[in-house]
């Protein structure tokens, strides 16, 4: 057993009560209080307008505009070109529906597009960071306080405080340890956890260079919003700034330091949120989802830093918030209503950065800053799990778009959320709509898709013109959907180092296709998961507050088919009742093709040992991986080592490195 998984590992320790767990805290563990008074907002009383906010652009009216006709024309375009298809040979009621349904989903398939295209371009060049954050400037000194805040629940503790200790390792190396200090919000149930927990806690306090602190909540009202609400009105006001993180969340010092630097500069700005890049994916699955994400996330964050400006959104970690800015806007009630709708806010990161945008404060994206990182699900149940409860925390924004006092990228924010769990049920019914009235089309149409002989065709009066709009259809939607992953790859390839990274251009290539080929057999399955959570969700079927897997290595075929064994099912029979139809057979294949292998998909997807393979054959691999920075080095290495170890430069050690700084200021 590795040093990772048998150190401070207490799961199997005698069973004990949580309360015997709390009674065991230290007092040294916590600070002496500071409150900050975090009122509770009446989200639909508003007096005026949106406040405005300090921009640090000057042209982000004409940039929209440009996103915006682009956008528009992009998926005009994309819908004149099936509209054609569809009109061979007269449009049905059906037909009208399928259309309708389809101008959602290209409007958001366009915005997608357009916003990496915008990231591209600018990718070209030499952007620089509007709020000045330069990796390339010697690193500031800070005068302000910033609390680095972990909230968990019932998390590996040890894989937890791994992170942390990285983290401040890190932070030792720039010499600004004296100016955050980190505290682990514990919202654990499990008594075991706890203790894990707390014994994690007492070697972490012995070793660290900046003051740490531990609690553990005694109720998980409200939960993560709740957990950090909490800690703003007991210890908010000796705080300038609060950095949140997620439990796999992982940032460098100099990253830390430069978002604390920004928000000191710009005392407008209420919150500044980093783009994480996934790391350690070790199953099929999660490495898909780390090489993705590092190939061409980027152009599409760097587009919507361009266009959003400082009303952007917030992810919920890896960000820097305004303490005071947070309290004074961000208390969140519970909403009135049944469920889905009521109850308490599920996913509270969208709706607190619409409300730091309405009580004046920016909020902004840092798209050029490096060093923050996260950790995604290993497998696709997982990821559907996690899927779920954000589908019902977007669901629980729909009435809250018409809030007063939005501006009205915060709203186009709330409603882009919601789109994301709507388009699958939208595509569900467009595919339905379709194959309905395929099959219930006249014979006169019918025998203009068939084609059966010349003279069928002759009579459906087929022209250049109608085989021209197909084949434009395919062409604009294959440009909407794989483009972005297309301008990523192109942006690799014209950086030597980056193009090293990777591989070199053939494991760029075929990690692409792969990659390519696996989201369009993903895409069904999630159409299929994503449309019965949303009715289930509707239904009132909402589910709990479960912890999310980080390391699971397999997924039993059992477990396969009892989640996903009705898409496979429900593929087959699709397949055998369209196989009397070839012309639909051939048109539907991709989708079947995803749906009927769903089961072995999740089970290849989860297995470990075949991700190993993958990666020692050099599929998938990132810069990351090929040459690990020392933070993700120090997270993931033997816990037995000192993280400084990894921060040493020059022979100097994290320690010395700190002194040095001491005495530099002095």
């Amino acid at each position: 057993m590795s040093d990772r998984s048998s150190l401070f590992d207490l799961r199997t320790s005698t069973s004990v009560a949580l309360d015997q767990v709390l009674q065991r805290r230290d007092t040294v563990e916590i600070p002496a209080e500071a409150p900050l008074a975090m009122p509770v907002q009446h989200l639909a009383f508003w007096q005026g307008g949106a406040r405005r906010a300090t921009s640090v652009v000057s042209d982000m009216s004409m940039r929209r505009w440009i996103v915006g006709l682009a956008t528009l024309f992009m998926g005009a375009a994309g819908w004149k070109a099936t509209f054609d298809t569809v009109a061979l040979g007269g449009i049905t009621r059906l037909e009208a529906i399928v259309l309708t349904l389809l101008v959602p989903l290209f409007l958001a398939l366009s915005l997608w597009f357009c916003t990496a295209f915008a990231g591209f371009v600018i990718l070209l060049g030499k952007p620089k960071d509007p709020l000045g954050i330069d990796s390339a400037k010697p690193m500031p000194k800070l005068r302000a306080r910033t609390a680095i805040l972990m909230p968990v629940h019932n998390e590996d503790a040890t894989a937890v405080f791994a992170r942390l200790r990285a983290m401040d390792a890190s932070l030792a190396e720039t010499g600004a340890s004296r100016a955050f200090d980190i505290f682990i919000l514990s919202d654990t149930r499990d008594p075991a956890v706890a203790l894990a927990e707390q014994a994690c806690f007492a070697r972490f306090r012995r070793e660290a260079n900046s003051a740490v602190y531990y609690r553990v909540r005694q109720e998980n009202k409200g939960r993560k919003a709740g957990n950090i609400a909490d800690w703003v009105s007991r210890w908010g006001s000796s705080y300038e700034h609060m950095l949140v993180l997620d439990a796999d969340s992982l940032m460098t010092g100099e990253a830390m330091v430069r978002l604390a630097d920004a928000m000191e500069r710009h005392p407008g700005a209420g919150l500044i949120q980093t783009m994480p890049m996934i790391i350690n994916g070790q199953t099929i699955f999660a490495r898909t989802l780390q090489f993705a994400t590092r190939l061409y996330g980027r152009v599409a964050w760097t587009g919507l830093a361009w266009w959003s400006g400082s009303e952007s959104s917030f992810w919920g970690h890896n960000a820097i918030v305004r303490t005071r800015a947070f309290a004074e806007t961000c208390g969140l009630p519970s909403l009135d209503g049944p469920k889905p709708f009521g109850g308490e806010v599920m996913s509270h990161d969208a709706l607190e950065s619409a409300l730091l945008r309405r009580g004046g404060w920016s909020v902004h994206l840092a798209p050029y800053l490096e060093g923050s990182y996260e950790e995604s699900p290993s497998n696709l149940l997982d990821f559907a799990t996690r899927d779920r409860r954000w589908c019902r925390g977007n669901v629980q924004h729909i009435p809250l778009v018409a809030l007063p006092g939005l501006h009205w990228l915060s709203r186009m924010h709330l409603v882009i959320g919601v789109l994301s769990y709507v388009l699958s049920p939208l595509w569900f019914m467009a595919l339905s709509a379709g194959i309905v009235s395929r099959l219930l089309m006249p014979s006169l149409k019918k025998a203009a898709f068939t084609m059966a002989d010349l003279q069928a065709a002759a009579h459906a009066l087929i022209d250049w013109r109608e085989i021209q709009a197909t084949a434009w259809a395919m062409i604009i939607t294959f440009v909407l959907l794989f483009g972005p992953k297309i301008l990523g790859t192109i942006l690799v390839f014209s950086r030597p180092e980056e193009r090293k990274g990777f591989g070199g251009r053939r494991r760029i290539a075929a990690g692409l296709s792969v990659e390519m080929l696996l989201s369009a057999l993903v895409a069904p399955m999630l159409m299929f998961t994503q449309t019965r959570a949303l009715v289930e969700i509707l239904a009132g079927k909402v589910g709990g507050w479960a912890t999310q897997r980080r390391d699971a290595d397999k997924v039993s075929g059992a477990e396969a088919f009892r989640a996903m064994g009705w898409i496979s099912m429900t593929g087959c029979a699709l397949a055998l009742g369209f196989w009397f139809t070839p012309d639909l057979l051939t048109a539907t294949a991709p989708i079947l093709a995803g749906l009927m292998l769903a089961v072995p998909l999740t089970m290849l997807g989860a297995h470990k040992l075949a991700g190993l393979r993958v990666k020692a054959n050099g599929l998938f691999m990132t810069p990351e991986e090929r040459r690990p920075p020392a933070i993700v080095r120090a997270a993931l290495g033997p816990v037995c080592e000192p993280p400084a170890r990894w921060f040493a430069r020059d022979g100097r050690t994290a320690a010395a490195a700190e002194k040095t700084a001491e005495q530099t200021a002095v």
